[in-house]
């Protein structure tokens, strides 16, 4: 009469310590490690290709592809207006990512860093009208371009939360300061199509930029650091401040 109730507690404790222990993939750094600068970026590294397609049983979401819904552009007086619209932008590469000069404060759970992409890819859709150096610029179609010589600098914050007689991590919005470079854009069906009006668009726009890059940028600050926050918040909800920052 007591099997039931009995096969139902050990089961229980089997599921429960399965879940106390890290899963391959993450590796804990001890807290009082001196070199734990390079121990959790090694650890992070060793997470890439999992960040990249997201980790199912953690709810992480994928790094892979980042998605813009839209980014608006508008300014200028009438003969000089300024006018984009880009949305559905699909952006490619985060998963790339190249960390340096990581500080680690754990004790305090202050993480300061650089982020390098060498590219990043996108492709959307566009509308425009704009005057650009007196020309008159219309259409609508598909975009794709590059971001090159791409860097961030990132700060991470948590605070200790106490759950289940344990302690938890829960990250703040990262934040992320960005500086692109140089980017490289193609607007299909400029012009109706006009190979000539497009050609010499497409080397005035892509020699003069800032205005789309002083736009994209932020939205791109944005949406990464609320990514990169997420799916932080996904692990550390998981696992203890203990598990993940082990004594000794």
């Amino acid at each position: 009469m007591y099997a039931l109730p009995v096969r139902l507690c050990l089961t229980a404790f089997l599921f429960t310590a399965a879940f106390a222990v890290l899963p391959p993939y993450i590796k804990p750094c001890k807290k009082n490690d001196p070199d734990i600068n390079r121990c959790i970026v090694r650890s992070i590294e060793q997470l890439r290709d999992k960040l990249s397609v997201g980790i199912p049983e953690l709810d992480a979401p994928p790094i892979e592809p980042l998605n813009l819904k839209q980014i608006r552009l508008s300014r200028g007086p009438v003969g000089a207006r300024l006018d984009v619209n880009l949305t559905d932008m699909r952006v490619s590469g985060p998963s790339t990512f190249k960390i340096r000069d990581f500080k680690a404060d754990v004790e305090n759970v202050v993480f300061t860093f650089k982020v390098n992409f060498d590219k990043l890819t996108f492709q959307g859709k566009y509308q425009i009208d704009a005057t650009i150096l007196l020309l008159k610029v219309t259409g609508q179609g598909d975009i794709t371009g590059t971001f090159t010589d791409y860097e961030s600098d990132v700060v991470l914050r948590a605070r200790k939360l106490d759950r289940d007689s344990d302690v938890y991590l829960n990250f703040e919005k990262m934040k992320v300061k960005i500086k692109i470079g140089r980017a490289q854009l193609h607007l299909s069906n400029l012009f109706g199509g006009d190979n000539v009006l497009a050609a010499a668009t497409h080397e005035l726009i892509n020699n003069n930029n800032d205005l789309i890059l002083n736009e994209i940028t932020p939205v791109l600050e944005t949406s990464l650091a609320e990514l990169f926050t997420d799916v932080a918040n996904k692990i550390t909800k998981s696992f203890t401040y203990k598990e993940l920052f082990p004594e000794g």
